[in-house]
């Protein structure tokens, strides 16, 4: 029964050592949780970037006919909102 047991052994320290070298790589779950939320601001922001870069670029080749004329609207509301 011990030559048994022997396998069962070695494979629980394997898979001790493979534990231990996982928890080694990720570090500690503040670092991830700050990591995940860095990642996920940086999503949010490339998103929103990638939609003003795609809106300018319809709107130069002329695919957004009235994107030109809320830009102006919005500029025009802006400069009359500081001169007061």
């Amino acid at each position: 029964m011990a030559r048994q047991q022997d396998p069962e052994i070695k494979q629980l320290i394997k898979i001790e050592r493979r534990l231990e070298e996982i928890k080694d790589r990720t570090g500690s779950t503040k670092r991830a949780f700050f990591y995940g939320l860095l990642q996920g601001a940086g999503a949010v922001l490339g998103g929103i970037a990638a939609i003003i870069l795609l809106g300018w670029i319809l709107s130069v080749i002329g695919v957004i006919p009235g994107f030109g004329d809320i830009a102006e609207y919005l500029r025009g509301q802006m400069a009359a909102w500081r001169g007061r």
